[in-house]
């Protein structure tokens, strides 16, 4: 499981949620072995929940889109500059 403090790593395989939700509808629609599908169910919302918790750590994710380009703007200026 890789880190998501690091601000340049973004883990997309995390949002990654097609293969689960198959997985799961394959299993709704035998009908068969509910702990299955109660495991599956509980590992469908433990990705989400994971998932949401990623993007509330994302530096910037607090800011509007028009305070993040300005932050970025003024981070290009300071690159620049250096």
């Amino acid at each position: 499981h890789e880190s998501t403090s690091e601000p340049d790593r973004f883990p997309r395989e995390e949002f990654s949620f097609l293969p689960h939700v198959v997985q799961f509808l394959d299993k709704v629609s035998s009908g068969k072995n509910e702990v299955e599908i109660r495991n599956l169910t509980k590992k469908l919302k433990e990705k989400f929940q994971r998932c949401h918790q990623i993007l509330q750590e994302l530096p910037g994710a607090d800011l509007s889109r028009e305070e993040q380009e300005q932050l970025l703007r003024a981070e290009k200026e300071l690159l620049e500059q250096k």
